[in-house]
């Protein structure tokens, strides 16, 4: 239970600085706001936790003779990806908006959050981003650069930052008390 709040607090605090990164963009600053996107060690600050945490979803779908092998393939895969694959933080955005989502929708309905409802279609909505982030990593800095150019973009970028990390933080207050 633990590990779900700092799933949590994690997830609140990534989608706050999302959001503070969409405000702070402008065409003097998208030249470092690309280079986060392409951040490797953010990348896999992000990746190895959440691979980690993989690990006991994917033990009853995973034939007997692999399953002692995902905890070391858990570690090994993000630090070879680490030198590997580019838009690593980029990626490690869509791991943890995936895997919390899914995390968070669950959650919600075991222990009877209220407006578990809304949660869950906020929460779906966080694992649909990073499904598309996990399929086209290059889209967050794309993101930024239209945050940089228009202020609809930025404000509405921003706006779901908050309403992700709002609810992620709702979520968790209501685990604690």
């Amino acid at each position: 239970m633990w590990i779900l709040k700092i799933e949590m607090l994690v997830l609140a605090l990534v989608l706050a600085a999302l959001a503070v990164c969409a405000l702070k963009a402008a065409p003097a600053t998208v030249n470092k706001l690309e280079k986060l996107c392409r951040n490797r060690i953010a990348g896999l600050l992000l990746c190895l936790p959440c691979a980690l945490l993989c690990v006991p979803l994917a033990v009853p779908v995973t034939p007997e003779a692999v399953v002692p092998w995902l905890y070391p393939l858990a570690v090994v895969l993000p630090v070879l990806s680490f030198r590997h694959l580019d838009h690593y933080a980029a990626r490690g955005v869509a791991f943890l908006l995936i895997l919390a989502g899914y995390d968070i929708v669950h959650y919600a309905f075991d222990f009877r959050v209220a407006g578990a409802g809304a949660v869950t279609v906020i929460m779906l909505l966080c694992g649909i981003a990073g499904i598309w982030l996990a399929a086209k990593p290059c889209t967050l800095r794309d993101i930024f650069r239209k945050c940089a150019v228009s202020s609809a973009w930025k404000y509405s970028v921003a706006a779901c930052g908050v309403l992700g990390a709002v609810t992620a933080l709702y979520t968790l207050i209501r685990s604690v008390f």
